[in-house]
């Protein structure tokens, strides 16, 4: 059995589970994102861990016995109400449960960093206080918890018990085949293979920052004509600013622009955008320190708006050739941009 860590059944077990793996790992790797490593929880039953935490457990002044053998901690007097006071963490026959293997590889996370945050959806709040009254009682420090709400359908919520669940790949496949309508039908000098190019990279934008973008403890609604947007507060709207500031570096060619920026006699759209620029540092760390990437999202939105007012009133290409202060601001948001989207998930493209 997996519980006496015998070699044969945890690599039949992992033979099982490994396919669904490569499936949601190629997924998230179509949406950029990867992971350095895993950590298997039958680690923490071969190396001991876990029958470690058990005994301490038991010695805990919440510990109970249930008729069948099994035990558990009582948190009723920890603040758990209703029918489901009891948080169980050993079976009758004295194996473990899942939520204590999940203490086991908190302990062992909390070895390898200073600061952990789980992100969870909003039906885990229970089990999430569960699992942090139990390691309070192990005396190991609770990890920082993000909740984020439902995501619904424009016609409903989605329900796994109903069956009313979208498919990350068919969401996907739905935002690259909108998104290359629109290209197809205003980039017509385009081939096929840049037209789909650019309509991968604007679907799988669009879907992570129209979730991203919303603060986490509201409900999500998702809506093609926002994610696909072109106008403010989209995915959209920030590439194609990008986009605009890579197309105007080809057209003024390699010139030699100025080290600084005189700030005397500019126009308010110009102060605006560097004032927005300036503090990119801050609204990221910012970001980071609340756990709320939906903050930067609006800065990086801000970003793309001060950009393109900043644009129409300030001429870089003009008739008389290259006015290199304004090149010098449009470069220094183009940079601002893309490090904006990398730091969301956007793909920077350079051309729309």
């Amino acid at each position: 059995m997996s519980e006496d860590a015998d070699e044969d059944v945890l690599n039949r077990f992992e033979a099982a589970y490994q396919p669904v793996l490569d499936g949601m790992l190629e997924t998230l790797g179509r949406m950029g994102i990867a992971f350095d490593s895993f950590t298997k929880e039958s680690r923490f039953i071969v190396d001991g861990s876990v029958e470690v935490l058990m005994d301490r457990l038991q010695t805990s002044e919440l510990h109970g016995v249930a008729d069948n053998g099994a035990h558990f901690l009582e948190l009723e007097s920890r603040g758990v109400k209703g029918k489901t006071t009891q948080f169980y963490y050993r079976r009758g026959d004295g194996s473990s449960l899942y939520a204590t293997r999940d203490l086991a590889y908190h302990a062992h996370k909390w070895s390898r960093s200073d600061r952990l945050i789980n992100i969870l959806g909003e039906d885990h709040k229970l089990q999430s206080k569960q699992v942090g009254i139990a390691l309070d009682e192990l005396e190991i420090k609770n990890p920082e918890v993000v909740f984020y709400a439902f995501t619904k359908l424009a016609d409903g919520k989605m329900s796994t018990r109903r069956g009313n669940v979208v498919f990350m790949d068919d969401l996907l496949d739905e935002a690259q085949a909108r998104a290359l309508a629109v290209v197809s039908s205003i980039r017509a000098d385009l081939s096929e293979t840049e037209s789909n190019e650019i309509a991968e990279a604007v679907g799988v934008s669009a879907t992570r920052f129209n979730i991203a973008r919303i603060s986490p403890e509201k409900g999500i609604t998702f809506r093609w004509e926002e994610a696909l947007s072109l106008e403010a507060d989209s995915a959209p709207f920030i590439m194609y600013s990008h986009a605009r500031a890579c197309s105007i570096a080809r057209r003024a060619g390699d010139v030699e622009l100025p080290t600084a920026v005189e700030t005397k006699g500019l126009d308010p759209t110009a102060i605006g955008l560097i004032r927005r620029m300036a503090k990119m540092a801050d609204e990221l760390q910012n970001a980071i320190d609340l756990a709320r990437p939906n903050l930067f999202c609006a800065w990086l939105s801000g970003l793309a708006a001060d950009y393109n007012r900043f644009y129409r009133e300030n001429h870089v290409l003009t008739d008389d050739g290259v006015h290199l202060q304004n090149l010098k601001l449009s470069e220094m948001a183009r940079a601002h941009l893309r490090r904006g989207c990398e730091a969301v998930g956007i793909i920077p493209i350079e051309q729309m």
